[in-house]
Protein backbone atom coordinates (compact mmCIF):
# COMPACT_ATOMS: atom_id res chain seq x y z
CA UNK A 1 0.00 0.00 0.00
CA UNK A 2 1.57 3.28 -1.09
CA UNK A 3 1.35 6.45 0.95
CA UNK A 4 -1.45 8.88 0.21
CA UNK A 5 -0.45 12.54 -0.05
CA UNK A 6 -1.49 14.69 2.90
CA UNK A 7 -3.55 17.07 0.76
CA UNK A 8 -5.64 14.13 -0.51
CA UNK A 9 -6.22 12.96 3.07
CA UNK A 10 -7.43 16.43 4.01
CA UNK A 11 -9.73 16.54 0.98
CA UNK A 12 -11.15 13.11 1.91
CA UNK A 13 -11.94 14.36 5.41
CA UNK A 14 -13.47 17.55 4.04
CA UNK A 15 -15.53 15.44 1.61
CA UNK A 16 -16.89 13.41 4.54
CA UNK A 17 -17.70 16.62 6.40
CA UNK A 18 -19.44 18.10 3.35
CA UNK A 19 -17.08 21.07 3.09
CA UNK A 20 -16.09 20.70 -0.57
CA UNK A 21 -17.61 22.44 -3.57
CA UNK A 22 -19.42 20.28 -6.08
CA UNK A 23 -16.43 20.39 -8.46
CA UNK A 24 -14.00 19.31 -5.70
CA UNK A 25 -16.42 16.63 -4.53
CA UNK A 26 -16.67 15.15 -8.02
CA UNK A 27 -12.85 15.13 -8.29
CA UNK A 28 -12.58 13.25 -4.98
CA UNK A 29 -15.28 10.77 -6.04
CA UNK A 30 -13.34 10.15 -9.25
CA UNK A 31 -10.10 9.56 -7.25
CA UNK A 32 -11.91 7.16 -4.91
CA UNK A 33 -13.26 5.14 -7.84
CA UNK A 34 -9.89 4.99 -9.63
CA UNK A 35 -7.36 4.40 -6.80
CA UNK A 36 -7.75 1.39 -4.51
CA UNK A 37 -5.51 2.92 -1.77
CA UNK A 38 -7.57 6.10 -1.68
CA UNK A 39 -10.77 4.04 -1.59
CA UNK A 40 -9.45 1.99 1.34
CA UNK A 41 -8.37 5.14 3.18
CA UNK A 42 -11.75 6.74 2.53
CA UNK A 43 -13.58 3.64 3.83
CA UNK A 44 -11.46 3.75 6.98
CA UNK A 45 -12.19 7.44 7.47
CA UNK A 46 -15.92 6.84 6.92
CA UNK A 47 -15.93 4.02 9.51
CA UNK A 48 -14.11 6.17 12.05
CA UNK A 49 -16.40 9.11 11.33
CA UNK A 50 -19.52 6.99 11.81
CA UNK A 51 -18.17 5.55 15.06
CA UNK A 52 -17.31 8.99 16.44
CA UNK A 53 -20.71 10.40 15.52
CA UNK A 54 -22.38 7.63 17.55
CA UNK A 55 -20.36 8.47 20.67
CA UNK A 56 -21.91 10.67 23.31
CA UNK A 57 -19.79 13.62 24.42
CA UNK A 58 -19.11 13.65 28.14
CA UNK A 59 -19.66 17.07 29.65
CA UNK A 60 -18.22 18.08 33.03
CA UNK A 61 -20.69 18.95 35.75
CA UNK A 62 -21.77 22.58 36.13
CA UNK A 63 -19.76 23.09 39.32
CA UNK A 64 -16.67 21.22 38.11
CA UNK A 65 -14.40 24.27 38.12
CA UNK A 66 -15.49 25.35 41.59
CA UNK A 67 -14.92 21.85 43.02
CA UNK A 68 -11.46 21.61 41.47
CA UNK A 69 -10.47 25.04 42.79
CA UNK A 70 -11.77 24.21 46.29
CA UNK A 71 -9.78 20.98 46.21
CA UNK A 72 -6.63 22.86 45.22
CA UNK A 73 -7.16 25.40 48.01
CA UNK A 74 -7.64 22.70 50.64
CA UNK A 75 -4.61 20.76 49.31
CA UNK A 76 -2.37 23.83 49.57
CA UNK A 77 -3.65 24.62 53.06
CA UNK A 78 -3.05 21.08 54.28
CA UNK A 79 0.60 21.06 53.16
CA UNK A 80 1.84 23.83 55.42
CA UNK A 81 3.64 23.13 58.68
CA UNK A 82 1.90 23.74 61.95
CA UNK A 83 3.59 26.38 64.07
CA UNK A 84 4.63 23.77 66.64
CA UNK A 85 6.18 21.46 64.01
CA UNK A 86 7.95 24.40 62.42
CA UNK A 87 9.50 25.38 65.74
CA UNK A 88 10.62 21.78 66.38
CA UNK A 89 12.19 21.60 62.93
CA UNK A 90 13.91 24.95 63.39
CA UNK A 91 15.28 23.93 66.80
CA UNK A 92 16.55 20.64 65.35
CA UNK A 93 18.37 22.38 62.51
CA UNK A 94 19.91 24.91 64.89
CA UNK A 95 21.04 22.19 67.35
CA UNK A 96 22.68 20.29 64.47
CA UNK A 97 24.41 23.48 63.33
CA UNK A 98 25.60 24.16 66.89
CA UNK A 99 27.00 20.64 67.27
CA UNK A 100 28.88 20.93 63.98
CA UNK A 101 30.32 24.28 65.08
CA UNK A 102 31.47 22.83 68.41
CA UNK A 103 33.13 19.89 66.65
CA UNK A 104 35.00 22.26 64.35
CA UNK A 105 36.14 24.45 67.25
CA UNK A 106 37.41 21.36 69.13
CA UNK A 107 39.59 20.49 66.13
CA UNK A 108 37.94 17.17 65.29
CA UNK A 109 38.37 17.78 61.57
CA UNK A 110 41.93 19.11 61.72
CA UNK A 111 43.73 15.76 61.40
CA UNK A 112 41.71 14.06 58.67
CA UNK A 113 43.08 15.47 55.43
CA UNK A 114 42.79 12.52 53.07
CA UNK A 115 40.82 9.37 52.49
CA UNK A 116 42.98 6.33 51.72
CA UNK A 117 40.88 3.92 49.66
CA UNK A 118 43.40 1.10 50.17
CA UNK A 119 42.43 0.94 53.86
CA UNK A 120 38.71 0.91 53.08
CA UNK A 121 38.53 -1.60 50.21
CA UNK A 122 39.60 -5.23 50.39
CA UNK A 123 42.69 -5.80 48.25
CA UNK A 124 41.79 -9.44 47.55
CA UNK A 125 40.07 -8.50 44.31
CA UNK A 126 41.92 -5.34 43.33
CA UNK A 127 45.67 -5.79 42.88
CA UNK A 128 46.53 -2.15 42.07
CA UNK A 129 47.02 0.54 44.66
CA UNK A 130 43.95 2.73 44.92
CA UNK A 131 44.31 6.51 45.05
CA UNK A 132 44.23 8.61 48.17
CA UNK A 133 41.54 11.30 47.98
CA UNK A 134 42.52 14.59 49.65
CA UNK A 135 39.83 16.67 51.33
CA UNK A 136 39.52 19.46 53.83
CA UNK A 137 37.25 18.37 56.69
CA UNK A 138 36.86 21.90 58.06
CA UNK A 139 35.78 23.21 54.67
CA UNK A 140 33.22 20.44 54.21
CA UNK A 141 31.77 21.02 57.68
CA UNK A 142 31.65 24.79 57.13
CA UNK A 143 29.72 24.24 53.89
CA UNK A 144 27.30 21.91 55.70
CA UNK A 145 26.82 24.53 58.44
CA UNK A 146 26.02 27.17 55.79
CA UNK A 147 23.50 24.85 54.15
CA UNK A 148 21.89 24.18 57.55
CA UNK A 149 21.67 27.90 58.24
CA UNK A 150 20.02 28.47 54.86
CA UNK A 151 17.52 25.70 55.66
CA UNK A 152 16.95 27.28 59.08
CA UNK A 153 16.09 30.63 57.48
CA UNK A 154 13.70 28.96 55.02
CA UNK A 155 12.00 26.99 57.82
CA UNK A 156 11.81 30.12 59.96
CA UNK A 157 10.14 32.00 57.13
CA UNK A 158 7.74 29.32 55.85
CA UNK A 159 6.85 27.47 59.04
CA UNK A 160 7.06 30.07 61.79
CA UNK A 161 6.93 33.68 60.60
CA UNK A 162 4.40 33.30 57.76
CA UNK A 163 1.73 31.50 59.89
CA UNK A 164 2.34 33.89 62.78
CA UNK A 165 1.86 36.99 60.62
CA UNK A 166 -1.16 35.46 58.86
CA UNK A 167 -2.84 34.90 62.23
CA UNK A 168 -2.10 38.48 63.28
CA UNK A 169 -3.65 39.81 60.05
CA UNK A 170 -6.89 37.91 60.66
CA UNK A 171 -7.30 39.09 64.25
Amino acid sequence: MKAIPENIKIKLQNYLDGKLTSVEASEIEKLISQDENIKLSFDNLRTIDAYLKKQKLVEPSKNFTERVMEGLDSYAAGRSFSLRNGIFLLVGVLVLTGLASVLISLGVFDTANSLNLNNLVSTNYIKKDLPTIPFNGKLIMNVLIMINLAIAFIVLDKAVLKPWFERRMHV
